[in-house]
């Protein structure tokens, strides 16, 4: 059976792919986090499976599954229009040569959005669905990659299909998440509608009064050399050029950062790792090796073991996904569920 991560979870991750292990115990907090957290109960929590909040907890999980999945009915005849989501896949030759960041599978680009450069969008218009094109575009002056800059370059842009507004129901797509049956899909999803409400009321019942200097400062670097190394060089750019094109200076980028995406990410984490110590819950190497184990068996290719998923995500990845598992399903068996 397929891992299902929440959305929060899966910032968690995307936001530390970046970072190790280290010599420590575990990753973070590392520190009485009593100092930090006024923890509210997490046992004996009541969820009563009757009422509407939880019946809009379980359509939350079933839309997030849907969205992580990418189970949207898809129009596979046809012709790509202006306002389509058309999933591609397309390479981009400078002078018969692949560039850096000119590559992608499996892209979801909305026409329209200008998120390209002019002509890539346009050039899709009215294109079969299924039918690969050659795009002859020319790169801005100022595009910011001086390889790039001004360059005339041909994309050769293959189009998969294009998404609709209209998403499968858990009686369509269970196979795709390798359930059973959709009853097993569905007592599956409303487990993780409880352990989303648990979620939400140990939020509500707690403060976090302070954030480890330590922490925030391992999460800021770790994010932020994620966003360069991740995203910056995958279109030839450097976190100096980016801020210019930001109008921020580097201090201006960190507190955006921090106020935005690292705190945010801290409130959730803090509580999750001070259950873990209040509750006497542990990780150990071996939950991180078998963790890695899983999700090497889920992509199931030859070349990549539980060593390379160590290697490419980090530890902390992996003992985050096992501190969160442990101690959800902790306060779902400590639940007085109805």
């Amino acid at each position: 059976m397929k891992r299902i991560l929440s959305i929060g979870l899966i910032l968690a991750i995307s936001l530390t792919l970046l970072a190790g292990c280290g010599g420590k115990d575990r990753v973070l907090y590392n520190v009485k986090l009593s100092k930090y957290v006024d923890l509210g109960d997490y046992k004996d929590i009541e969820v009563d499976t009757s009422t509407e909040e939880f019946d809009e907890a379980y359509q939350s999980v079933v839309d997030s599954d849907v969205q992580s999945y990418d189970l949207y009915k898809k129009k596979t005849e046809g012709e790509v229009a202006d306002g389509d989501t058309a999933n591609i896949d397309y390479v981009g030759k400078k002078d018969g040569v692949a560039f850096d960041g000119g590559t992608a599978k499996g892209y979801d680009l909305t026409i329209g959005s200008n998120s390209f450069i002019d002509g890539f969008e346009d050039g899709l218009i009215g294109v079969a669905i299924g039918s690969t094109v050659d795009l002859n575009l020319t790169f801005p002056e100022d595009y910011g990659n001086e390889e790039l800059n001004g360059a005339a370059v041909v994309f050769t842009v293959t189009v998969n299909y294009v998404k609709t507004d209209e998403a499968l129901t858990p009686e369509e797509f269970y196979g795709d998440m390798d359930f059973d049956s959709v009853e097993d899909y569905k007592a599956d999803a409303e487990k993780r509608a409880v352990k989303n409400i648990l979620l939400s009321q140990l939020k509500a019942n707690s403060e976090i009064k302070d954030y480890p200097t330590e922490d925030k400062e391992f999460l800021l670097s770790a994010t932020k050399e994620m966003f360069i190394n991740n995203y910056l060089s995958s279109y030839g750019m450097d976190l100096e050029t980016y801020l210019g094109y930001a109008g921020q200076t580097e201090e201006e980028f960190d507190n955006d950062m921090l106020e935005n995406d690292i705190i945010p990410l801290m409130d959730e984490q803090m509580l999750i790792y001070s259950v873990l110590d209040k509750a006497k819950l542990t990780v150990t190497s071996e939950d991180i090796t078998a963790e890695a184990e899983n999700i090497a068996a889920e992509i199931n290719q030859s070349s990549v073991t539980a060593e390379k998923v160590k290697e490419y995500y980090g530890e902390y990845y992996l003992e985050y996904l096992v501190v969160n598992e442990k101690v959800l399903d902790h306060m779902y068996d400590n639940a007085v569920i109805k």
